[in-house]
């Protein structure tokens, strides 16, 4: 299943779910059941030590980006460390399944339709630095307000399960545009969300102004024009006697006579009229705009999972549990199998018995499934064709490398200490 534009890597089905389909399928023998559980709980220790390191290595890197750290002053990080953090953080990303989204992508995502029911306008300037991470791209259902809120429809878009947002206000950014988004210049800001449809994926920035489309606008404006040019034509002729009367009333110039008075009162009353309808067509674009802006501001506050610091417990957890899918999938289908089987046989195997199971359909990464694999000793390969070792050797394999692993982690961490 190789379209980029519907399916990523992103396995959208529990851990634990998957752990059950393969224990409890019939092409696993019941004496081998046991083993195959221990296999599987050890590659999750395996990985959990692996992205513990990452886990320490990111959240210092982050130190000097936070912008919740004491203070309001501009966070002066060098260029160094604004690029260490950014390598490091989408080397996580990558193996929880995000995939970086481009400028182009970024830019086609306002052409399509979303919860977000207006246009959204955003100041670039104010960044150095803009990354979109998303997962999990599919076709979900919303319902969405139409003809003014009085009525509901259903939308069928598509939509990402998982968006990661990352920012660095530069520093020479105007001090009223960094207000205005209540960002920190040199700070690396970082938002989780769920659920966010391509067509809403420019809403999730921090300044993001809702504007009024076009129809709205001629709505607005049409109805204001045509009542107020009859007004205005009315208004023109009169408004020399409507200065004399004014001018008389403030002693400026002479006196004028009941007639004059009488139709620079009407000039005035209709010129009220005029404002007053401007006034009140204002008020209605301006309460528009708001509202929008509000449903802005709803999409990102319900759908938001995390800030800053706190998404990288989640980031982590989730490029962990991707790779251990990743490795126990691959090496229990091509357990079932019983025969050796190149790499494009053991991928087909894998998203048709997921299909099957499931009813899910999947993009496996399966190169990267089978360098993990092969990493940790768990299969071999012959003229092109892979073979798992046996369940009781894989687990042999897995806790030396767990004494391995374990080992250099605490070794590197005494390294860093002591020097």
């Amino acid at each position: 299943m190789n379209n980029p534009e519907q399916f990523d890597y992103y396995i959208p089905v529990r851990k634990s779910e998957i752990v059950s389909a393969i224990l409890k399928d019939s092409a696993l023998a019941t004496n081998d059941r046991k083993p195959m559980a221990e296999l599987i709980r050890w590659l999750a220790l395996l990985f959990h030590v692996e992205f513990f390191a990452s886990s320490e290595h990111i959240k210092e890197l982050y130190v000097e980006l936070n912008p919740d750290r004491p203070g309001k002053d501009p966070l002066m990080s060098s260029l160094h460390d604004r690029e260490a953090f950014l390598e490091a953080l989408e080397k996580i990303l990558v193996a929880a399944n995000f995939r970086s989204l481009s400028e182009d992508e970024i830019e086609a995502s306002g052409a399509q339709e979303g919860r977000v029911r207006a246009i959204i306008k955003i100041s670039q300037d104010v960044f150095s630095e803009v990354r979109f991470y998303a997962r999990g791209r599919r076709l979900k259902k919303f319902m969405v307000p139409i003809w003014f809120g009085f009525k509901r429809k259903e939308i069928e878009v598509e939509t990402f399960d998982h968006v990661v947002f990352c920012m660095i206000p530069c520093l020479q950014a105007p001090a009223k545009k960094l207000k205005q988004g209540k960002l920190r210049a040199g700070a690396a800001y970082l938002k989780l969300f769920r659920d966010i449809p391509v067509g809403d994926i420019k809403s999730l920035y921090p300044n993001a102004q809702a504007a009024l489309g076009l129809v709205r606008k001629l709505l607005i404006s049409v109805p204001a024009a045509v009542a107020i040019i009859p007004l205005l034509l009315k208004i023109i002729p009169s408004l020399t006697v409507l200065l004399l009367v004014a001018g008389a009333y403030l002693g400026i110039s002479g006196t004028v006579q009941e007639d004059t008075f009488k139709t620079g009162l009407a000039a005035g009353a209709v010129l009220a009229a005029v404002i007053g309808l401007g006034v009140r067509q204002w008020t209605s674009y301006d309460r528009h705009t708001l509202r929008h802006q509000k449903e802005v501001a709803h999409n990102i506050q319900f759908n938001k999972m995390n800030n800053n610091a706190g998404c990288f417990d989640y980031l982590i957890a989730a490029s962990e549990d991707a790779e251990v899918k990743e490795a126990f999938l691959a090496y229990a289908l091509l357990h079932f199998e019983g025969k050796p089987l190149s790499e494009p046989e053991l991928d087909a195997k894998i998203e048709s018995w997921f299909k099957e199971r499931f009813d899910v359909v999947i993009d496996f990464e399966i190169d990267d499934a089978i360098a993990k694999l092969e990493r940790l000793s768990m299969i071999t390969t012959l003229d092109g064709k892979l073979s798992p070792v046996p369940i009781e050797k894989a687990i042999e394999n897995c806790t030396d490398s767990w004494r391995l692993l374990s080992s250099d982690i605490a070794r590197g961490g005494l390294d860093d200490d002591f020097g």
